[in-house]
């Protein structure tokens, strides 16, 4: 997995779409965590404030071929929240609609709306 900067991350998010256009996924997780490198043994436990400072949010996009992440702060997050919402929305438009099934009327249901 790679981890990546914000502005990577977008550009690589929109060519991973690109590339499964036709045919194929793309999965998308964020998920709250606390970014520290690698915890350290009997490292001493944080603060509730030394906590929220550290914390984050890990996002990452993979097309089951390749996997990319990166990490965005509490300073970051509206600015990447906008442009994240671009991309996936800009992406979005070779969806298919899903037809709707008509429900059929039975006995059942005409004898209710009677009632």
């Amino acid at each position: 997995m790679v981890l990546l900067d914000n502005d990577q991350f977008l550009t690589e998010m929109t060519k991973l779409y690109q590339r499964n256009r036709l045919k194929g996924s793309v999965w998308t997780t964020m998920k709250s965590s606390l970014c520290l490198n690698r915890p350290k043994r009997n490292a001493p436990l944080l603060s509730k404030e030394e906590e929220k400072e550290k914390r984050c949010c890990l996002v990452r996009c993979s097309d089951g071929k390749r996997k990319i992440s990166t990490r965005v702060f509490s300073q970051k997050a509206e600015k990447f929240a906008r442009e994240f919402t671009l991309v996936q929305k800009a992406s979005m438009d070779g969806l298919k609609e899903t037809e709707k099934k008509k429900k059929k009327k039975t006995n059942e249901d005409e004898k209710k709306k009677k009632k």
